[in-house]
């Protein structure tokens, strides 16, 4: 039997963590899954810190670039 993948409210796949695997976050999403503020959000992009893809006035970050910079698990 092949396992159903979960997906969220906009019909993205999920990961275990209950975070999309692929696309863009915005920074509500993202501010909300690294537990910081917009505004150090925003700084963060600003200081080349955190990747990011403008869009016109709005501002997204890939999911895969929230991973490493919020969920990369320490190495020893």
């Amino acid at each position: 039997m092949s396992e159903t993948i979960k997906r969220d409210e906009r019909g993205r796949p999920i990961a275990e963590d209950g975070y999309p695997l692929g696309g863009n976050a915005t920074i509500a999403e993202t501010a909300a899954a690294s537990g910081l503020s917009a505004s150090k959000i925003y700084l963060m992009i600003n200081r080349g810190e955190l990747r990011a893809q403008r869009h016109g006035r709005s501002v997204r970050v890939p999911w895969q670039a929230v991973r490493e910079q919020f969920f990369a698990e320490a190495t020893p």
